[in-house]
């Protein structure tokens, strides 16, 4: 046997040597990709298993082919992928498949295809090869271009609807801008309006205006409490910021922001809120207190949370777990697959996830620092962005911290498409690192 482990050693020392892969990603991954199939065998149906098994087996060259793709060719045809991936979202929109209440899958052969999926990888190498390029020197820059290119996929996926994926191209935009050369204080300008546009309409309508008829269809003017404190605290933020104070129309830009920032609020249900489906807008309202629907909207994030806590420091055990087991948590193969983990490993395997996520990340991260190449650096910047989205959110909406929207735990959740892009992401991290010009490290 210790023979056996030590042969098994040498060949993934000599693999590593020879491939010159970063073995902190790469094992990191392997273990979240057990945990991921350890999850799948006790959470989803035996079918279901078997086609997580084949997604991942087709995904070695999946891969490989990140690994062994040249950038420079990646980077010439962007364009042709950036118009490819908003066709096939055009198509989903129309001919798509519809399951869960959103229309979001095309259906070729036995397989579902989620263009949503290729558009967060198109909409990384478009605005890499954009930005590197033309790297943000004022405020401008990052509005005209930047934000065209992840507006239009943003609009086309947010309607299917699918609000956690369009969230994610937002992510994938400020950390690239970021990386970029844009400030935080104007990555925050940028994104304010959003913000408050997406905190109005977290809770209750708490304060009501009245409503007007437009195209006799009645617009209420309602809020949140919770949009009002963000209007107030951001309006105080960029009023310190500007030194509007020193300024001489200072107190009339606050006094604009602030107002905009208003119409914005008031705006936000009968418009962005009303584009959503009823379960979507259900959710934003109920994760703040889910046991005033327990049997409802705020089941899932009920059980979830009562799956996790039950785990304790060493869980209950493999396919030991009585609600993943019984099948009171929905969706434990996909979007509630950390609940299960928590539940039947504990606190000791919630912190082993975690950490392999944080690892990946520091490491990507590290890499981005030292690469050399501006169009590398931000493509490592959005992998980075993707990935720390992904698993922070997922967590955050099993153990109740934000409203369930739908983003899969990366390596681990059920889902073709989305584990393809992951690991054809992750080699071409690992193809960048091995060409890197720096010293590696390791």
């Amino acid at each position: 046997m210790i023979k056996i482990l030590r042969n098994i050693k040498k060949f993934f020392i000599t693999l590593r040597n020879k491939h010159r892969f970063d073995s902190y990603i790469i094992w990191s991954m392997l273990i979240l990709i057990l945990i991921g199939i350890i999850t799948q065998s006790t959470t989803a149906d035996q079918d279901t298993f078997q086609k997580h098994l084949l997604y991942l087996f087709l995904g070695i060259p999946v891969f490989y082919l990140g690994y062994k793709f040249p950038l420079p060719l990646l980077k010439n045809f962007s364009w042709l992928i950036y118009l490819l991936s908003i066709g096939f979202l055009l198509w989903v929109n129309i001919y798509g498949s519809e399951a869960l209440g959103a229309q979001r899958w095309i259906r070729i052969g036995g397989f579902s295809m989620q263009p949503s999926e290729i558009a967060k990888i198109a909409s990384i190498i478009m605005l890499s090869t954009w930005f590197s390029a033309r790297p943000i020197k004022k405020f401008t820059d990052m509005i005209i271009g930047g934000l065209l290119i992840s507006f239009i996929p943003f609009v086309l996926i947010f309607i299917q609807p699918d609000l956690g994926t369009s969230l994610v191209l937002i992510a994938i935009f400020a950390v690239i801008s970021f990386w970029s050369g844009a400030t935080s204080f104007q990555l925050f300008l940028l994104f304010s309006p959003l913000l408050i546009m997406l905190l109005s309409v977290i809770g209750h309508e708490n304060l009501n205006l009245g409503s007007f008829s437009v195209l006799n269809k009645e617009i209420k003017m309602t809020c949140s409490y919770l949009g009002l404190f963000s209007i107030a605290i951001i309006s105080a933020f960029v009023f310190y910021k500007l030194n509007l104070n020193k300024k001489k129309y200072g107190i009339l830009f606050l006094i604009l922001f602030t107002s905009f920032s208003l119409f914005l609020a008031f705006l936000a249900r009968p418009l962005a809120w009303n584009i959503l489906k009823d379960y979507q807008q259900t959710r934003l309202i109920i994760f703040l207190n889910p046991e005033q629907d327990s049997q409802g909207a705020g089941y899932n994030i009920i059980q979830s949370l009562l799956a996790v806590g039950s785990g304790r420091l060493l869980g209950q055990g493999y396919k030991h777990g009585p609600l993943t087991q019984g099948d009171f948590v929905p969706e434990q193969h996909t979007d509630f697959a950390f609940s299960s983990i928590g539940e039947e490993w504990g606190l000791i395997g919630c912190t082993i996830v975690l950490i392999c996520f944080m690892i990946i990340c520091i490491r990507l991260l590290s890499l981005t620092a030292r690469s050399n190449d501006s169009f590398e650096r931000l493509l490592l910047s959005g992998i980075f962005a993707l990935i720390f989205f992904h698993f922070s959110v997922n967590i955050s909406m099993n153990i109740g911290l934000l409203p369930v929207i739908g983003v899969p735990l990366p390596f681990i959740s059920y889902g073709g498409t989305a584990i393809w892009i992951c690991l054809f992401l992750m080699g071409i991290s690992q193809n960048i690192f091995s060409k890197n010009r720096v010293q590696a490290y390791y």
